[in-house]
């Protein structure tokens, strides 16, 4: 299978005209070198005694290898060794350069973000590109290190050189651009305000992002960051499964240091995953299935040395719920710890 995909994509690279010429041409040049040989050197000279043996001098005198355990002895070999030097190394040459400028420029073209990607399933795409976005990007490999990311960006050329990030140059509320980015094979989509434009027109590009994604695959679960708290009802009429709005954040966070000094170190340290205790979203444990809220909170220290900050039923969150609250098999546990838990 292997072996046909690279043979199918060969052939694709033969119509190209020029190196399809190159080819007819360096392949003419060998089969002149070994009927050459035959006509002339087979049964004169002693060090050809089969087919096999004109066809190693032929590409021994292409490559400029030339290991001289085979030569020919006869004007005519000797004439033909000549014209197979002057014309088959030019060839051959040509030949693997074009074909190393093929390869050479579908890399150029990858960086730039004008190839389509292939086979991607269950990756992250990031749309748009300010301050933040690398951030984003190094706190989700710190947590996932092999998760394939897809930028999708009005950039002239990849923006960070890192492993599992990929890019797309152009609009992301573009289905195209989505398309070449295999949106529809993704898990989560980040949409990031453009900082480069006003609050409004930066948040409005940001909901036209989302709308594209959630009309063409309602599925994807989509973040989105905005800065003005009145568009927040634009993206949830959008179809945004989250939000966040940067400026009212920064706001909410300010005003607590002020109100109670150094909590916003416990914030950084659980919203980051490359250092201290992080925060998850888990499946409740089937160890827990039936039990009540107050009843669990000792049993996932002991067994996670971690805390629960919330339970999550039927897509509705609710942070330190009541006591006599039972979590089920269908609820999902808000916690802190220092790494995911695993059951």
């Amino acid at each position: 299978m292997l072996f046909f995909v690279i043979f199918k994509k060969y052939i694709r690279y033969l119509k190209k005209e020029f190196l399809g010429r190159l080819t007819i041409m360096t392949l003419a040049v060998v089969i002149l070198g070994v009927i050459g040989m035959i006509l002339f050197e087979r049964g004169k000279n002693d060090n050809i005694d089969s087919i096999g043996d004109t066809i190693w001098w032929t590409f021994v005198t292409i490559t400029t290898v030339g290991y001289g355990d085979i030569f020919p002895v006869t004007t005519g070999g000797r004439i033909v060794g000549i014209i197979i030097m002057i014309f088959g190394i030019g060839f051959l040459g040509m030949f693997t350069a074009t074909i190393a400028s093929i390869f050479v420029e579908r890399k150029l073209n990858k960086d730039r973000g004008l190839r389509a990607l292939k086979n991607m399933k269950d990756h992250f795409i990031l749309c748009g590109w300010n301050y933040c976005a690398p951030d984003v990007i190094s706190e989700i490999h710190t947590d996932n290190g092999k998760k394939d990311i897809v930028i999708i960006a009005n950039l002239e050329e990849k923006p960070i050189d890192e492993n599992f990030v990929e890019f797309i140059k152009g609009d992301p509320s573009d289905i195209n651009k989505l398309e070449m980015a295999c949106f529809r094979d993704a898990s989560v989509a980040i949409v990031l305000k453009d900082e480069s434009t006003t609050s409004n027109i930066g948040d409005g590009q940001a909901i036209l992002t989302v709308l594209a994604i959630k009309r063409e695959q309602p599925k994807i679960y989509v973040i989105v960051q905005i800065s003005d708290e009145n568009n927040v009802v634009h993206c949830n009429r959008a179809g945004a499964d989250e939000i966040i709005v940067t400026g009212g954040l920064t706001s909410k966070l300010l005003s607590q240091a002020a109100m109670d000094h150094g909590v916003t170190k416990v914030v950084s340290e659980i919203l980051s995953n490359k250092y201290g205790n992080e925060l998850y979203k888990i499946k409740c444990p089937s160890k827990y299935h039936g039990k009540a809220f107050k009843a669990i909170l000792a049993d996932f220290k002991n067994d996670y040395d971690g805390i629960i900050l919330g339970v999550e039923k039927d897509g509705n969150l609710v942070t330190n719920p009541k006591g006599d609250v039972v979590v089920g098999s269908n609820d999902y546990l808000i916690v802190v710890t220092e790494s995911r838990p695993e059951e």
